[in-house]
């Protein structure tokens, strides 16, 4: 057996329901994970230790094909510095494999006692892409307080509890509720990636939710996840990669309804009959306040972007380093055991057909 090339990653083909996203992000608040929120409840998980990303996508590869074989549904996990995939969950197997690289800590790893000179320059180059993320959300705050001294909350409180209470109101289980978090997008090495249209594509319902920062975007999103989950569904709830405290879009697959922050970086708009706008702005908003601050606005979102970009630029040089550690774990396979793992993995994962 040969091992699989270093770029040999082609994706998991068509599958019968095939959702996509991360748990993991770099951002504001520094390295923030959802990896308990998704494995938590699953009866196997399998860690791999730090394999380099070419094996984690040969054994991703291997549960996707398996997988569309059957019919199974499948979930494919991506890492925040490159987007490559790095983790797999099997939703009817309650199964899931989630690869920990050397520069993660899940809590008391080994690999924080190791004195290893790559593995420090990629936490060095992350260290300071959280600094420049929170210099990024100090800038995206001052901007948001314009809005906010403009805004009628009154307004747009009374339309966020109407619309929760018209679409969800009438619908129930009987049940306890759940929510599961994670991210739908990530600051990559090549910019903002997030997996929207894959999350959404199944859904009847879509819901644009415009507005300006600090309109009431995330807070929506928050109440109409409460409100779901007190009804008795299973809602997924997609934190904002930047700034995980707060929510990007919450789906409610039950229903076939999802709701999403549709403004920069992840702007999107209708595109079936189904789709729906919700303008926060323009329902709440006081003054014409992008006109009357426009100067202050240009002023905040250039240093925004400025702090953005040389975060983009210490994630890109963290990928760089983690490729070259990494290259010399793969030089080291040994293919024969590799396959033999392979084999144990499969195993384990579709362990229920066996039963």
């Amino acid at each position: 057996m040969r091992l699989p090339r270093k770029d040999a990653w082609k994706g998991c083909g068509i599958l019968r329901e095939e959702l996509h996203y991360f748990v993991n992000t770099n951002g504001s608040q520094g390295f923030s994970s959802f990896f308990k929120s998704n494995f938590g409840a699953l009866r196997q998980v399998i860690r791999l230790e730090d394999y380099p990303a070419p094996l984690v996508e040969e054994v991703i590869g291997r549960v996707c094909e398996t997988a569309n074989e059957k019919g199974y549904q499948i979930e494919v996990i991506h890492n925040c510095l490159d987007n490559r995939p790095e983790g797999v969950i099997l939703p009817q197997f309650q199964s899931g494999l989630m690869n920990i690289p050397a520069y993660v800590d899940y809590g008391y790893s080994v690999y924080r006692l190791f004195d290893n000179p790559q593995v420090q320059d990629i936490r060095d180059h992350l260290l300071k892409a959280h600094g420049y993320f929170a210099q990024a959300k100090k800038i995206h705050d001052a901007w948001e307080e314009i809005y906010i001294s403009h805004m009628n909350f009154s307004r747009l409180n009374q339309f966020g509890s109407e619309t929760i209470l018209e679409l969800l109101g009438g619908h129930t289980r009987n049940r306890k509720g759940t929510g599961i978090h994670r991210f739908f997008g990530a600051a990559t090495k090549d910019g903002p990636v997030d997996y929207i249209e894959n999350l959404t594509e199944n859904l009847e319902h879509r819901y644009f939710i415009k507005g300006r920062p600090g309109t009431g975007k995330s807070t929506f999103l928050k109440k109409l996840a409460e409100r779901a989950i007190q009804n008795g569904f299973r809602v997924e709830i997609y934190h904002c990669s930047f700034d995980p405290g707060s929510l990007d879009l919450v789906v409610v697959r039950e229903l076939g309804m999802g709701f999403f922050d549709s403004t920069a970086p992840h702007e999107y708009f209708p595109s079936r009959d189904t789709d729906t706008i919700l303008d926060f702005y323009s329902l709440a908003a006081a003054d014409d306040v992008d006109a009357e601050y426009a100067d202050k606005i240009a002023q905040l979102q250039a240093q925004y972007a400025e702090q953005v970009g040389l975060a983009k630029e210490e994630i890109r040089q963290a990928n760089y380093a983690k490729n070259g550690y990494e290259s010399q774990l793969f030089d080291q396979i040994n293919p024969k055991k590799f396959k033999t793992t392979v084999q144990k993995i499969l195993k384990k994962l579709f362990y229920r057909e066996r039963a």
